[in-house]
């Protein structure tokens, strides 16, 4: 069994527990700064073992189909985060879009939490209609998933009149389909399924300038503005906008 951590350095064992331990030592020697813990280091490890999806960019693509999240699409979801969504960046692949969901630092639940926690607990708030949004497909392939729940469903984004408010918190483009036009398609998808939803005002909490490409997953400014959201609050940066 062999990975390649993200420095570079090839890690070898002879099974995952073998392979963790490995890891352990590697982090714990060239990575302290990370201050990963065994379950954070386990989750790298094993969820990089199951990645296969393709990371290069496609020149281009189909036409771009939105459609809500449900538990119609639920599995291609599950799939999606399991294999393509972060195929060049298998250090996210642990999240399952759930760290909205949790919150929490470094001495909080976050970093204690497994890979197959928030597979699951994803598939049970899709189910149970918490955690809501949309998907984007094209030629019938999970390219995007946006979460766009009720602001009472992110503990660190609650403030007042969560009942009115849905957030817009995460956009998720597997490598192919990036570059193309998905992103801004799953906003105009999750606009339409927050009013649909019943909310009052939709708010997000984006970046003014990318420090890298996967700094994108909040959106920027731009993108929301050209939406009709405008800039309610700097510090910490809300966009906002009624629906």
């Amino acid at each position: 069994m062999e990975t390649n951590c993200f420095c570079g350095q090839a890690l070898a064992a002879t099974d995952m527990d073998a392979l963790v331990a490995t890891g352990i030592d590697h982090f714990g020697s060239s990575h302290a700064d990370l201050g990963l813990n065994e379950t954070s280091i386990r989750n790298y490890l094993e969820v990089d073992q199951q990645i296969d999806g393709p990371t290069e960019r496609l020149d281009e693509i189909g036409e771009i189909e939105i459609k809500p999240i449900s538990t119609e699409v639920r599995d291609d979801i599950l799939e999606f985060f399991d294999r393509r969504a972060f195929a060049d960046n298998p250090g996210w692949g642990m999240c399952y879009c759930m760290y909205h969901h949790i919150g929490g630092g470094p001495d909080g639940e976050w970093p204690k939490r497994t890979w197959q926690e928030n597979r699951s607990d994803l598939g049970a708030r899709i189910d149970a209609g918490s955690t809501t949004g949309v998907v984007a497909y094209v030629d019938g392939v999970l390219a995007g998933f946006c979460n766009a729940s009720g602001r009472r469903q992110y503990p660190f984004k609650v403030d007042g009149s969560d009942d009115a408010v849905g957030s817009i918190v995460c956009f998720v483009v597997s490598p192919p389909f990036r570059g193309h036009g998905v992103q801004k398609a799953m906003l105009a998808g999750a606009i339409a399924t927050l009013t649909e939803l019943g909310f009052e005002t939709a708010e997000a909490y984006p970046i003014k300038t990318l420090a890298d490409k996967a700094s994108a997953f909040v959106g920027t400014v731009r993108l929301f503005e050209q939406e009709g959201f405008e800039v309610v609050s700097e510090d910490p940066l809300r966009v906002r906008r009624a629906l």
